[in-house]
């Protein structure tokens, strides 16, 4: 999910960068061309002040990580045997440098030859976890990368370690997500807010003030913290979905200390709400119905194989709508509401190499066994086979959209227009995806994203990778971005599924580690299949 998609539980759609075993092989495109970015240099030493960093600030440049065994099980299968863990102090109000602080936690993998500097890595969300992120290491970089950087993910100001906010107990999560309400277009705007309103209240009560500075201006302002304790002169960063818009912000506020930036799945920061939630709406429609194609073209054992797309489409439709009532469970006795189907049917459709699992899936649902799908929703909230929570990601993308791009004065009209054009152009899912805007409005912090326009002027070049048939964040969005920034090349990759660096296409792998690796960047024009 990206930064301005609707932050109902209806439309949470997870979008971290797609961590696949393909490995980084397949198909090429085009020679790389010159476009040389300044070298990535290593301070040699933690607490990097730069000029301009002000002088009530400098505690927090000037401290001393301690690198130690993460205090969290790592899988023992050799590629991350030598990761560590690091908290790192920030202030939790950027306005307030002496006041309280907070905590962002850190892991790192050494790199496996001499370090030219360290590389920041941000999966997605908002909400996801860049500690966790490095447990699949392997499937996130290519191995030259791995051998040349100190790679680095972060957990952001709130999420999961780094004092992830807590605002409801797992039974109660388990409670919201089943209650029954599908159709948020049947339901006034003011009960969306209402909810909302109880949500942030006990996200308060549990969590404090930190509930409102997890925004993605106090986060970018985190990793030139990070910047300074990891001993860089300026920041090497890949960002993917979300995370290209966290980097976009760092490159406008700190453009002197950017340094060579992948954005993968570029996020417009330009779009309203409303437009963001359309566009994904047509992205996963029309991913779906790529699906139906293609598991009937190639998967003797298809679901859908015995009639037209159009009727496969009507045929999940009706799926979805046999839930409405809640009166379905799952096998371990769970409530199963539409939004669990929706959301169990949109986690498949972000890489092609889940396509199969959504037909084993579809296949159970048919039969009458929803439990696959809700396992699918499972995954998206962080929830494990025992029903623990692992993870705060719902509430975190909640709190940070809101703090971004809140509803404002968007009205009841309004969203009741948008809803009906969501149906228009997404019957699928368009009626479980709108009234994002009215969860804003009843979130208790107040916005502290960027009101201008966002250039990065003085930074770049930056590396900005869009897939031509991305859902999540659409292609266009990209060349958006692109058009946005002052100094980018946009490289195209002519596939289906939400970003392409980790979709094991040697094209795309082979240029962005020349960007990393070389300063190079892909020629103008350039797009990889």
């Amino acid at each position: 999910m990206t930064r301005r998609a609707a932050p109902s539980r209806r439309a949470l759609l997870p979008a971290t960068a797609a961590l696949t075993a393909a490995g980084l092989l397949l198909s090429g495109c085009s020679s790389l061309g010159a476009g040389a970015t300044g070298e990535p240099t290593s301070g040699g030493a933690t607490g990097a002040v730069v000029e301009g960093t002000p002088a009530d600030l400098e505690r927090y440049y000037t401290q001393t990580v301690v690198w130690e065994d993460c205090a969290f099980e790592v899988p023992t299968n050799g590629a991350q045997d030598d990761l560590q863990c690091a908290d790192v102090e920030v202030p939790l109000d950027y306005a307030d440098p002496a006041g309280e602080t907070t905590t962002v936690v850190m892991s790192r993998l050494p790199a496996r030859g001499d370090a030219r500097g360290s590389l920041l890595l941000n999966p997605g969300g908002p909400g996801a976890s860049g500690v966790d992120a490095m447990l699949y290491a392997q499937y996130t970089v290519s191995g030259d990368v791995r051998e040349a950087y100190d790679v680095v993910g972060f957990d952001p100001r709130g999420v999961s370690r780094s004092e992830g906010i807590e605002c409801l107990s797992d039974a109660e999560l388990d409670a919201w997500r089943a209650e029954p309400m599908a159709d948020p277009g049947s339901r006034p705007a003011a009960e969306i807010r209402e909810e909302y309103e109880r949500l942030g209240a006990a996200c308060v009560q549990d969590s404090g003030e930190l509930v409102a500075e997890m925004d993605t201006v106090s986060a970018a302002r985190d990793m030139d913290v990070l910047r300074a304790v990891l001993g860089d002169e300026r920041t090497t960063y890949l960002g993917f979905s979300y995370g290209t818009y966290l980097g976009a912000v760092y490159a406008e506020l700190f453009p002197d200390r950017t340094g060579r930036f992948v954005l993968d799945g570029g996020v417009d920061p330009g779009l309203s709400d409303m437009e963001a939630t359309t566009d994904q709406a047509e992205g996963f429609e029309a991913n779906l119905r790529h699906w139906v194609q293609q598991c009937q073209f190639e998967n003797p054992d298809c679901v859908v194989a015995d009639v037209s797309v159009d009727e496969a489409m009507n045929r999940i439709q009706e799926l979805i709508a046999s839930v409405e009532e809640g009166t379905v469970t799952a096998a371990d006795g769970r409530r199963v509401t539409a939004t669990n189907v929706v959301e169990g049917i949109l986690g498949p459709l972000y890489a092609t190499t889940t396509y199969e699992s959504l037909n084993e899936s579809l296949g159970a649902a048919f039969e009458g066994d929803f439990s696959a799908l809700l396992a699918q929703s499972d995954l998206t909230h962080g929830r494990d086979a025992e029903g623990r929570y692992t993870s705060n990601t719902t509430v975190a993308f909640t709190a940070v959209n809101c703090l971004d791009r809140p509803g404002g004065t968007v009205t009841e009209e309004q969203m009741a227009r948008h809803q009906e054009e969501l149906e228009r152009v997404a019957p699928t899912f368009g009626p479980y995806l709108g009234y994002g805007d009215a969860a804003c409005q009843g979130w208790p912090a107040e916005p502290a994203g960027l009101d201008e326009p966002l250039d990065a002027e003085g930074a770049g070049p930056l590396l900005v990778v869009g897939t031509t048939h991305d859902p999540a964040t659409p292609y266009a969005w990209s060349e958006a971005l692109v058009a946005q920034l002052d100094d980018a090349r946009l490289l195209t990759y002519d596939s289906y599924g939400h970003t392409a660096y980790t979709s094991g296409n040697r094209c795309v792998q082979e240029a962005v580690d020349s960007y990393l690796l070389e300063g190079e960047l892909p020629p103008p024009g350039t797009t990889c299949s």
